[in-house]
């Protein structure tokens, strides 16, 4: 699922961070943001790609006696993986708190830039 949410897709925590910057720079400096995306793209194959063989690629003999996670062990997996997903579907609860550190910060830039005459 970490997988998924690090390619940016919709309804994961990554996807409007992501999707945003890409907006925005796209804006900003036009068709040399599709350089990005090409590069976004040939990350997310690597990503499946390496995904598919770890989860669907033949066992390996030397870890036949690994076994699968239960119980406690699950727990944090679920709770990560409720992050992630609820990051997704309310993003809102991250932009207010990221809001509510940067807006000071901006503050401070806009009155630097003022003495500054720019």
């Amino acid at each position: 699922m970490a997988a998924m949410a690090s390619l940016g897709l919709p309804g994961l925590i990554s996807f409007i961070p992501e999707f945003t910057i890409f907006v925005e720079s796209f804006r900003v400096f036009g068709w040399l943001a599709v350089l990005a995306i090409a590069g976004i793209i040939i990350t997310a194959l690597y990503v499946l790609r390496a995904g598919a063989n770890t989860l669907f690629g033949p066992a390996r003999e030397e870890y036949n006696h690994v076994r699968d996670i239960r119980g406690p062990e699950l727990v944090p997996l679920v709770v990560l993986g409720g992050v992630l997903v609820l990051g997704g579907i309310l993003p809102s609860l991250l932009f207010d708190m990221v809001n509510s550190g940067v807006a000071p910060i901006m503050a401070h830039i806009q009155e630097a830039l003022q003495i500054g005459g720019r």
